[in-house]
Formats: structure tokens, sequence, C-alpha cells
């Protein structure tokens, strides 16, 4: 019994000085846990919202409505520009920009992605989709600069093909079928990919097939 007491007295000691301090560490641990489960779901919210705007931006696109697109996608660059549905807006408002000829405003939303984007894989469409704007606007040295930038192997195909493009705007009709020949000897191509670099090649006089599989 003695023993019983002392441990019962040695408790009530630890209780009165430590108790409070337990008692602290409880409340931040319940208020860490809450704390994380509200932030989870204003997460969910900023998402979904994330997500219903976008899906107003690529409609108000397709219905050609571009200033209603253009602000929808500098609304979510503004207020969730770590979400992949701000660089997917971009993307798409540069392309609503570039059918409102506007080409100086495509060029800053594809630049937004290329700073922005969270996934790498954005990256290079962005600077593909860059590289195209330079050439039509004649600067050749920038879309092959821009071009050499991209070493992403999906997009080695689209690379090329545009170099061809940008070699045969400057007159090299040698070096353009160059790099259009060796997009064709690529075994992935797409049908349509294939006709219209065949189309490309027909442009530029004579060509050599590359060797069938």
């Amino acid at each position: 019994m003695a023993g019983d007491e002392e441990q019962v007295e040695a408790l009530k000691k630890w209780w009165s000085e430590s108790g409070k301090s337990v008692l602290a560490g409880l409340g931040i641990g319940l208020a860490g846990v809450l704390g994380w489960s509200s932030w989870q779901t204003w997460q969910r919210n900023q998402a979904e919202l994330a997500s219903v705007r976008y899906e107003q931006l690529v409609a108000d696109a397709a219905a050609d409505r571009h200033d209603q697109a253009l602000a929808q996608a500098e609304a979510l660059a503004g207020e969730f520009p770590d979400s992949a549905y701000a660089s997917l807006a971009s993307l798409v408002a540069a392309r609503a920009a570039v059918q409102a000829n506007d080409p100086g405003k495509a060029r800053r939303h594809l630049e937004w992605v290329v700073e922005h984007a969270p996934f790498p894989e954005l990256v290079p469409v962005a600077r593909l989709r860059l590289a195209r704007l330079m050439l039509d606007a004649r600067d050749y040295d920038g879309a092959m600069a821009e071009l050499g930038r991209i070493d992403s192997a999906p997009f080695h195909g689209g690379v090329r093909e545009l170099q061809g493009d940008v070699h045969r705007a400057r007159g090299d009709r040698a070096a353009a079928r160059d790099a259009y020949e060796k997009v064709l000897a690529e075994a992935t191509l797409s049908p349509s990919t294939r006709t219209r670099l065949r189309m490309k090649l027909d442009d530029l006089g004579e060509f050599t097939l590359p060797p069938s599989s």
C-alpha cells in the first residue's frame, strides 16, 4: 500500500508541475489536425473553382468569345498561378489571341506558361507555339533559338518540322528538305503528319523517300 501511495503522490506532483504543458501540447496537436483538415478542404474548393473557370474558358474559346476567354485566363493566372489549370488556360488563351489577331498577347500567355507551368511537360508545348509565332513574325533567329531549348523526346518531330519551316522561309531549300526527311524517317508518325510532310516536300521539289521498314 505504501508503494501505491508513493506512486500516487509522485503522479500528483508530476501533474501539478507538468499537467498544463501536456494539455497545451494536446491542444496544439488537435489544432494542427483540425488546421490540416481545413487546409485540405480549402485546397479542394480552390481546385474545383479553378476547374469551373477553366471549363468556362474552353467553352468561350470554342464559341469564338475571345475577349471572355482571355479574361478568364488572366483571372486564373492571377488567382491560381500554381495550378495546372492556369497554364492550360494560358495555352488556350494564346490560341484565342492568335484567332483574335493579337500575336503579342498570345506570346505573353505562352511566355507565362514557360515561366510558371507546374508540370515540365507543358513547357515544350508553349515553346513550340512561341517558335511558330516567331516564324510568323519573321523572327527566324528567335524561332530557331526557342526550338533549340526543347529537349523533350516526344517533341523532336515537331521541332524538326518547324525547323524545316524556318529554313524554307529563309529560302534554304536543302536544309528544309533535310529536316522534313528526317521527320519522315521516324516510324511513329501519324498518317496526317506524313501527308503534311510529303506536301511540304512536294512544294520544295523532288525528294528522296526514306526506305520503308
